[in-house]
């Protein structure tokens, strides 16, 4: 299996996750107060997923089973949407009985794009389980 505690990002009771590329301002950061909760990440697009474009990171809440897919994102936001739903496709077999929620952290993105019908409707489909934020989401698990 890919997701093993051996490949994971982060220890098990990490306090600060961190989901950042190289170089980059743009960044995730999870908070798990005290550590009470197990956590597991993974570098989904071009570690696990090689050959299929998928988001950047799979965040996992083993505790309350909730996977979080993230994608860091200049200003492609409909490139995005398609990366975290393919993400979600080949995470849902591994994970089907976890919550999966959204995280899209941009940093170049005009607000017209963000109110674009595929950016909405992404969000109706989804209520309360996306973030899009600039240039960085920090959030307690």
């Amino acid at each position: 299996m890919c997701f093993t505690e051996e490949r994971s990002l982060c220890e098990k009771n990490q306090k600060i996750i961190v989901s950042k590329d190289n170089g980059e301002s743009r960044e995730h950061q999870a908070i798990n107060p005290d550590g009470k909760f197990e956590v597991r990440q993974y570098k989904l697009d071009g570690d696990i997923l090689k050959q299929t474009k998928t988001c950047d990171f799979l965040l996992l809440n083993d505790t309350k089973k909730n996977a979080y897919l993230i994608e860091l994102k200049g200003k492609k936001i409909d490139d995005a949407i398609d990366q975290l739903l393919a993400g979600e496709r080949f995470c849902r077999k591994y994970f089907a009985d976890y919550t999966f929620l959204y995280r899209i952290v941009c940093s170049k993105v005009k607000t017209h794009k963000l109110n674009a019908n595929k950016v909405r409707k992404f969000l109706d489909q989804h209520p309360g389980r996306v973030i899009i934020k600039a240039p960085k989401i920090k959030e307690n698990l």
